[in-house]
Parts: structure tokens; sequence; C-alpha cells
């Protein structure tokens, strides 16, 4: 019977630059601590046998609901403030993400961050809010959903600034069914994530070799190979893998359950402080590492994810967004996420982004250690320079097996 080996894989990107390292903020804790909710929410939608593959980014749904919120009020900003678990008013919780994200966009990393509103034209939205759109840095459209001609036109324009700000890689966030003539303001957040190795997987190492999935099914699938510094630790249940990517801008955490460990019941288990335990204890070695190459798309409407959660009321009849006209007539509609992944020998690409849509509320219709990643596994993307999550997924098969 061979023997069984369960994975879960977090990469976690870590961004220095010039000798100095920021303090983590309220807002990276608070994200960090939502990324691990989503993800298990996001992993309830798996009840198959085999499993399926998932990614998201905690960071671009965060991003773009914390638009939604800078409009919210009463017991509909209460809701989202605890479920996005910030720990500071309205007013500084806003100007700490916006100092975050000003951070991000003079580092020039390897990720971008990137806001769009599209609101109706000649609705009165409060200029205090429009403010905090641009505090946001966020590019300001207009486009009049109530004619089915301009609303299309519209849903295009999203589309292909999605497109833009993602490198082609999310190029159908929205369709023309995910927005009506009531429809007032549209939300947007991009993402985008490039890094290469350290040091390259040479092509020519990379080989077929059996993936072992839930259940002991086996797949057949391309494996990278190649000799790493890593750095290892261990727990009661799982072993977590660091490999790093080049000019140390980024480093990928990779965390296996032992042996019989069930991948939904650990990601279940798993949180930003067992995450942390793990990483305290790395120990750095020189390993032979096989791991499968691998992309992975998705797409979500998280409307149901976020009211488990706890934000009920910023989609129903009772939502307060009068922060964002100075009445109580407008409510969450959908929050889309879409999400994209390649993991290859010579790096990683990632890419994602968030729709926030609101509208009224009238109803509607060898020597060395060998490391293998052979099982099922999660991962986590983290920029390390403020530790902010900003992707996370879950791979328990290939695609196309040989």
């Amino acid at each position: 019977m061979k023997r069984r080996i369960l994975f879960v894989i977090a990469i976690a990107f870590s961004i220095t630059l010039c000798s100095q390292n920021s303090t983590q903020n309220s807002i990276v804790e608070s994200n960090n601590d939502f990324s691990f909710d989503i993800l298990k929410q996001v992993n309830t939608v798996d009840t198959s046998k085999t499993g399926t593959n998932l990614f998201v980014s905690p960071f671009s749904i965060y991003d773009a609901l914390a638009m939604a919120y800078d409009g919210a009020n009463k017991k509909t900003a209460t809701e989202m403030r605890k479920v996005m678990k910030f720990k500071k008013n309205q007013t500084e919780s806003h100007n700490d993400f916006v100092k975050l994200l000003n951070e991000y966009k003079q580092d020039k990393s390897v990720f971008t961050i990137s806001n769009a509103a599209v609101a109706q034209k000649n609705y009165n939205f409060l200029d205090s809010y429009i403010k905090c759109l641009k505090d946001f840095d966020a590019t300001i459209s207009q486009a009049d959903f109530s004619n089915d001609a301009e609303r299309a036109d519209a849903v295009k324009k999203v589309n292909n600034w999605v497109a833009k700000n993602t490198n082609k890689k999310i190029t159908e966030l929205i369709s023309k069914n995910d927005v009506n003539e009531i429809t007032k303001l549209i939300l947007l957040n991009a993402i985008y994530f490039n890094a290469n190795w350290a040091v390259e997987f040479k092509g020519e190492k990379t080989r077929q070799m059996t993936f072992y999935g839930k259940n002991s099914v086996e797949y057949v699938t391309d494996f990278m190979n190649g000799t790493q510094d890593v750095a290892l630790s261990e727990s009661d249940d799982a072993q977590m893998m660091k490999i790093d990517y080049e000019k140390g801008m980024a480093s990928m955490f990779i965390i296996m359950p032992k042996e019989n460990v069930d991948i939904d019941k650990y990601i279940a288990g798993l949180d930003i402080e067992k995450f942390d335990k793990l990483g305290k204890t790395l120990q750095t070695i020189k390993a032979d590492v096989s791991m499968p190459k691998f992309k992975i798309e998705s797409r979500f409407e998280m409307k149901k994810f976020l009211m488990d959660l706890g934000i009920k009321a910023a989609f129903s009849k009772s939502a307060d967004f009068s922060k964002m006209n100075g009445k109580s007539n407008l409510l969450i509609d959908e929050v889309i996420h879409k999400s994209f992944i390649e993991v290859s020998e010579k790096g990683t690409e990632a890419a994602a982004a968030t729709a926030v849509i609101v509208r009224e509320k009238t109803a509607v219709a060898n020597k060395n250690p060998k490391v293998t990643i052979n099982r099922p596994f999660v991962f986590v993307i983290k920029e390390n320079k403020n530790n902010a999550i900003l992707f996370a997924g879950k791979y328990v098969k290939p695609e196309k097996s040989k």
C-alpha cells in the first residue's frame, strides 16, 4: 500500500525594499484574518468525492468591500466592520487602507492593485463618498444603466478595464445578466502578480509523475523537479516548506498535512495563527523538490458566503448605504469574484478581480532530502513586507490528466 502524503501549500510572498521592513498594521492583520474565513467559505462549495481546485484573492474581495464599507452606515456598517475584522472606526480604517494601497503603489514590486468605479449617470452620489473612492485611487466613470445599449456598453468597458489591469488573465468578470436598469454603482478591484523563482526549475527535468488526489484517486501529470535551498518546519499535523523567488521579493510556503489528514478538514482548522506558528520555526536546508505545474481559474458569486460570515443587512432591504447618497435606498446586489493562477518552471503568475454591484432596493428579478508535493494542497499568496494575504486556493487534482 502506497504511503499517503497530504499537502497544503501556502504561497507567501515577501517584498523587501531597501533594508527596512514595515510594521504590520491593523488593516493587514484584519485582511489576513478575513482571508482564512473566505477560504473556508468558498471551500464549502466542494461536495464531490474527488474534490475541486479553487483559487481566490481575499485581498481583492477585501479591497472592493472596503470601498462599499465607506458608504455604509449604522447596522450595515457594523456588520461589515465585524466580518472584515476592522479594529478602528470607519474613518481610521479608511485612512489605514489608503495608506497601505499608496505604499504598494510606490513599491512597484511584483504585484499591482487597481481600483475603479462605474456610477449611474447623473445620480446624486455624495461628494464625500466620491472623495473616498478617489482616495482609493479609483478610476471613476459614468454609465446610464437604465438604457439597454449603454448598460451593455458599460459591461464591455468594465471587462476591458479588468483585462487591462490583470494582464488579460481575467477577461470577462461580469456579464449583461449581472447588471440591470436599477444598478447604480459598480465597485471594481483588480490585482496582478508575477514573480520568477530565485532558482528556476529546468524544463528538461519536468516529467510525468503521480499525484494522489482525494480518496486515493491517482493522476499522472507534469511535475517540476530541481534542487533548491528551502526552509522546513513541522507541527503535530503538518509540515511547512518555503522556497524563495528572485531578489528576495517573494517566497512560496507549502504546508503539508500529515498522512491520513483530510485536506478539507485541515482547511477548516487553518487560520493565521496556525500559519504563523509554522513559519516561526523554519530552518534552511538543500533539498530535491518535486511539485506539479498547475493552472487554476475560479469564479464565485460571493453574496451567500459573505452573508454566512455575517454581512446580511448590506444585501437586504434593510441596507443602509446612506453615506453613498444621503438616502437608505441602496443595497449590494452581488459580489462577483474571478481569479487565475499559473505555477510553472519559471515562476508564478496570478490575477484576480472583484465587482461589488450596488442597486436600488426596488425589486427585480539524492543525498538531499526529497520533498514531493503529490497530494491535495492549499495555497496562500502573501506579500511579506506588510504580510498581507493576496490570494488563496486549493489544488486537489490536475485539470488534464495524462
